[in-house]
């Protein structure tokens, strides 16, 4: 019998629980934006967010196109209980229709952009495109080897607020990409949780993930490095600009939540708890950036 895709199902393949990853960074650029000009154009930050928003759903749905035509994921081995194509069953067709769908309509806010804009923020855009495809359909996929998180932290942290501080200023700022580094590392260490958790599983597919090349206990030390470099990058970028207001201001709203750093700290990568490593990287990522995109707004 064949699957009828009902709006729950659009809502799996989109993933929504993902949405931070994008819409996180893009608030940063739009911080940075807020504190070089003292103002924010809010239709220009709607449509921003909403092409990142479509752009991840599209992300997604072709990696779990790409993932059940290379079948890397079946229902037995599928980490994600989203999984629309996998778990849901879902024609992978379908999938495959929807997230050029995303992409279709991800256009009507990119038009208004480019419009008031001109073609730079079309440049950026197309540039992450390319990795997005790469990331899912290149001959050898970007998570096949071990350049995923350096992809996915460029592309999604250092991109994003790169194309959101233009939208709002158009002036292409490469300072934005160093005020950038705390989003970089925030999706970096967001996909190591991912590949770190699922090292056992890559290995037996063939992935040569940065996690599976280092091996899981080389892995567990580099990623608890990583996250305490991630958590006071924004002190140490602002702190850099001498802009020490800033760095009041974050340390005070990251004092909240250090029981979820340390929690995160001290979780054991693996298959057994990959749902709380992920869930906590993925909470981490939104309350870091909020936290530094207040610090850059009101410090």
């Amino acid at each position: 019998m064949e699957h009828k895709t009902r709006f729950k199902d659009v809502l799996n393949l989109a993933a929504p629980h993902t949405w931070t990853g994008s819409v996180t960074p893009a608030c940063i650029g739009l911080a940075i934006s807020y504190h070089a000009q003292g103002y924010i154009d809010p239709l220009m930050a709607f449509c921003v967010l909403a092409i990142v928003i479509l752009m991840q759903s599209a992300v997604n749905a072709f990696d779990d196109y790409s993932d059940y035509l290379k079948g890397t994921d079946t229902l037995e081995n599928s980490p994600d209980a989203y999984d629309a194509v996998i778990v849901y069953g879902m024609n992978p067709k379908t999938a495959r229709n929807l997230a050029f769908s995303f992409l279709f309509i991800a256009l009507i806010p990119a038009a208004w952009v480019l419009y008031n804009c001109g073609l730079v923020p079309l440049y950026i855009g197309l540039f992450g495109t390319c990795i997005l495809f790469w990331y899912a359909f290149g001959k050898i996929p970007i998570t096949y080897l071990p350049l995923g998180e350096l992809f996915c932290g460029f592309t999604m942290g250092g991109l994003i607020p790169l194309a959101a501080f233009y939208s709002q200023t158009k002036s292409l700022d490469w300072f934005v990409l160093v005020q950038a580094i705390p989003p970089m590392l925030g999706m970096a260490i967001n996909m190591f949780s991912n590949n770190g958790s699922d090292i056992d599983r890559d290995v037996q597919v063939g992935r040569k993930t940065l996690a599976c090349l280092l091996g899981r206990r080389r892995t567990d030390a580099l990623y608890r490095f990583l996250l305490i470099v991630w958590v006071l990058s924004p002190a140490i970028v602002l702190g850099a600009q001498q802009r020490w207001g800033s760095v009041v201001v974050y340390a005070l709203v990251t004092l909240a939540y250090t029981h979820l750093i340390q929690r995160q700290f001290c979780i054991q990568l693996g298959p057994n708890e990959r749902e709380k490593v992920m869930t906590g990287a993925t909470t981490l990522v939104s309350l870091v950036g909020l936290a530094y995109s207040l610090a850059m707004v009101i410090g």
